[in-house]
């Protein structure tokens, strides 16, 4: 029999911080990277593989910018291998475009070095959605190399295809079954290959249910040095091992793989704890992490990469730079343990603080685009911009806020208006302004910050004017006697504690509910605290408010609960907890979700609980798609998996549940993590906990995870993870008849490229941080349209990202998706190519894939 050849790859995982921070690793960096490029250039066949992220490699010379030459001509010789990510992302809570992002902005920056490793490698990430395939292809891999999330009876080994949902992505996949640091302690002795090395290799070669002639043995582990003399240790290696053992790579390895024809065809996500922990219940862990970074990507998607086009066309010189500085912000704080939240409480603060300045950058951005712009149209007192960062047009309600001395005013040109809160800023005496005549020193007259809701026809991906009036009322929001509101189809009452949904014929009690239990868990997983049931917090009050075509309930509560786990142990409530939800109801029965509350109770869980028709079947969001989740078999769980498969499951932005024809869509940006039970699906808001990791969980029996009973580790306490704060969520619920899946993607695409509006007024400068310092003469010299629209989509697909040409220098590019189980036909638009999100020509025969994607480059 042939023997087997082993391909040794020497590597560092390198986490850029965990319960160490980024600051750690970069010292760290200046030692063992360092040593790693002596190394390299002593042995001139051996290579070492970084990573796979370029950001660590930019923190290393930016210290060490002396050893670019150095680096440059070890990545030259294919020695040191660099990229293909910026970072090392979490892959279940964050969108495909972000995803795309960090493969972006990865080959941006290490293109500057060398040439860009061709390897899909992402070793130590907790599981991968179902749509990976096609996030890989579209950054131009065919390949994907790996750890966590494999049942390797279900892909018939280590080593097959893994094919997108709808078929049109496929890349080679590659399991480290036993990890990224099976053989980090490598060395040519008796003992490590016959105890170590040999049984490696045994294990992938019995997991497999074809025969193997290659495998893969990465060296290497966590901020591991680079092994040193190598070659000498393989050599000793085979006159002692069983199998054929060289130096290789990864790209190398791959190569050999795909040649096969005999690998297996998976479908589906990649979640299973089989072999590795996936922490399935990390989506609820340091939720202000996880808020904070949603917000900043969609705000860096939906609106700051199209709104750059305008103002680009519009002659605003904003350049490229200043948003790749945004998402490297972004991209850091998504890198696997720091999104996941399992990180110790010093390094959460970091994150947050990368992401604040994150959007700090996002919104000056935007900031800066519509003040020129409003200087370039020469807005009057009486008009606002409203841009539509949508290629398509825009028929709905948008959100305006206003500030005039006028306590109402209307829009003549609009279908509806509707005044949804108010604030009044009295007047301020002996408040000095500036003239050409000295400080002058007079009375500020009051004036009101408004939010309204205006329904007006937009342009796509463009702005329009739009004039408004005084109505001469003093009184817009009407308080109504009933506690209902009636949309088309749908009622939504409050009685009796409860808030019932009525909707043709039927109704549904508690159709929204708020559900609290203990946690036991730590930062990777929540865990129940055993012969607990889980409390309903109803409401104890309510009001309907409307306004114009809308109407508005708010819903208040309070319940006493434990303080602590202490308390929970002795059934005492001593904890007054507060929580507020507000309901609109819209013409068309689309309804949107305020909740609000002041976290002041410690290791616990908060769902909310939406009621749904029993039996119903669902579909969760994932990037590009839909997907509904297999459950487990849960019999005798301890002895096949690391930790219990529970039916907690990741979703991108919505889930859908349908029944007779009827479907009901949940959407938000916030939340995570969903559980679908019988009669309703389950959206966890947070999961609080006081340590970094635990051992023995209920779930997960064993060692903590982190590294925290290790011998030499201590237990990291965790106190800033109870997230004593306040927290705000936003969800929106649409019915539709039919349960067509294309309405939920296009829930998401309205919510994404949801249109902004800018007022240049003078009576608050600081709303907008930039007004006080744009200067008008910065402003460009073209004379503009009061409506502008640079490109229009067609209804058949929806748009994921819209933004100008990263990597050209020049050209816009448009992501589309067809979320449908049927491929669709689109023609290209005039002068467009079909590339993909490296900008690289592909090939396209006018027909997108179903739950696919095509990029475009105008």
């Amino acid at each position: 029999m042939k023997k087997i050849r082993v391909h040794l790859v020497n590597h560092t995982h390198w986490d850029r911080e965990w319960y160490f921070s980024s600051q750690d690793s970069t010292v760290l960096s200046n030692l063992l990277f360092t040593d790693a490029i002596a190394e390299l250039e002593k042995h001139p066949q051996v290579n070492f593989t970084l990573d796979g992220q370029s950001s660590i490699l930019e923190d290393y010379l930016q210290i060490r910018p002396e050893m670019l030459p150095r680096v440059e001509k070890l990545i030259k010789a294919g020695q040191l291998i660099i990229g293909p990510w910026y970072t090392q992302p979490d892959a279940l809570h964050t969108s495909g475009e972000s995803l795309l992002r960090n493969g972006i902005i990865g080959h941006l920056t290490a293109q500057k070095y060398g040439p860009v490793a061709k390897i899909g490698y992402l070793p130590d990430t907790f599981g991968f959605n179902p749509q990976m395939p096609v996030i890989l292809n579209e950054v131009g891999l065919n390949n994907f190399i790996f750890w966590r999330g494999i049942d390797p009876k279900r892909t018939g080994g280590p080593y097959f295809n893994w094919q997108s949902l709808g078929g049109g992505s496929k890349v080679t996949a590659i399991n480290l079954p036993q990890g990224y640091g099976v053989c980090k302690q490598l060395t040519g002795s008796k003992d490590f290959v016959k105890q170590s090395l040999d049984p490696a290799v045994r294990f992938i070669r019995d997991h497999s249910s074809q025969p193997v002639s290659d495998v893969l043995i990465p060296v290497g582990n966590d901020q591991m040095a680079i092994k040193k003399e190598l070659e000498s240790s393989v050599q000793k290696i085979n006159q002692l091992g069983d199998f054929e053992y060289e130096i290789s790579d990864y790209a190398s390895f791959v190569t050999k793989i795909r040649q096969s024809k005999e690998l297996n065809d998976y479908v589906g996500a990649m979640i299973e704890p089989v072999l590795a922990r996936v922490h399935r219940t990390c989506g609820s862990s340091r939720m202000d992490i996880k808020i904070a970074a949603s917000r900043l990507e969609a705000k860096l998607v939906g609106q700051v990469e199209p709104v750059m086009l305008i103002g680009q066309k519009c002659g605003i010189d904003l350049k490229q730079g200043i948003i790749v500085a945004a998402w490297k912000k972004l991209l850091a704080a998504q890198a696997h343990d720091s999104l996941a939240g399992s990180i110790n409480d010093s390094v959460a603060e970091d994150v947050l603080h990368r992401l604040k300045e994150g959007n700090e950058i996002a919104d000056g951005i935007l900031n800066t685009i519509e003040r020129l712009l409003a200087e370039q149209l020469n807005l009057a007192e009486n008009q606002i911009l409203f841009v539509n960062p949508l290629p398509k047009e825009s028929n709905g309600y948008q959100k305006v806020r206003l500030v005039t001395h006028e306590q109402a005013v209307t829009f003549p040109a609009a279908e509806d208006t509707a005044l949804v809160s108010q604030q009044y800023v009295p007047a301020r005496a002996n408040v000095f302004q500036e003239t050409v005549s000295g400080a002058k020193y007079g009375t500020e007259p009051g004036y009101y910050i408004s939010d309204y809701l205006v329904k007006v026809h937009l342009p796509a991906l463009g702005y329009q004017v739009l004039g408004f009036v005084s109505d001469g009322q003093d009184k817009c929001i009407s308080a109504v006697n009933s506690a209902k509101m009636r949309g088309k189809n749908i009622t939504v009452e409050y009685a009796h504690g409860s808030l019932y949904l009525k909707h043709t014929g039927s109704s549904v009690q508690d159709f929204l509910v708020l559900t609290e239990s203990g946690n036991t868990g730590d930062t990777y997983d929540s865990s129940p605290l055993l012969g607990e049931e889980r409390s309903a917090l109803h409401f104890d009050f309510a009001q309907v408010f409307t306004s114009g075509k809308i109407s508005t309930m708010i819903l208040k509560g309070q319940q006493k609960l434990p303080y602590d786990l202490t308390e929970r142990e002795q059934q005492k409530k001593t904890t007054d907890f507060k929580y507020e939800l507000e309901l609109r109801m819209f013409p068309d029965d689309h309804l949107t979700v305020h909740l609000k509350f002041e976290n002041n109770v410690l290791d616990h869980k908060l769902t909310l609980k939406i009621r749904t028709p029993k039996a119903a079947q669902y579909q969760a969001g994932v990037p590009y798609g839909s997907f509904q989740y297999r459950e487990n078999d849960l019999t005798d769980w301890q002895e096949k998996y690391a930790e219990k498969p529970v039916s907690v499951w990741p979703f991108d932005h919505w889930v859908t549940v349908s029944q007779d024809n009827l479907a009901l869509t949940v959407f938000s940006n916030d939340v995570k993590e969903f559980v679908k039970n019988v009669d309703s699906i389950d959206l966890t808001l947070l999961a609080t906990t006081d340590q970094l990791g635990k051992e023995d969980l209920v779930n997960r029996p064993g060692r903590a995870s982190g590294d925290t009973t290790q011998f030499g580790h201590p237990q990291i306490p965790t106190p800033q993870a109870e997230l004593q704060q306040a927290f705000e969520y936003d969800f929106v619920v649409d019915f539709s008849e039919g349960g067509d899946l294309v309405q939920a993607e296009q829930i998401q695409e309205r919510e994404t490229f949801a249109a902004f509006v800018y007022q240049k007024q003078g009576l608050n400068l600081f709303l907008n941080r930039l007004d006080n310092k744009l200067q008008p003469s910065l402003a460009g010299e073209i004379t503009l349209p009061t409506e502008l629209s640079l490109l229009k989509i067609p209804e058949e697909v929806t748009v994921t990202a819209c933004y100008p040409s990263y990597l050209k220098g020049h050209g816009l590019v448009v992501r589309l998706n067809n979320g449908a189980k049927e491929p669709v036909n689109y023609v290209l638009p005039k002068n467009a190519q079909a590339v993909n999100a490296l900008e690289e020509p592909v090939e396209y025969g006018g027909v997108i894939d179903a739950l696919d994607v095509l990029t475009i480059l105008i």
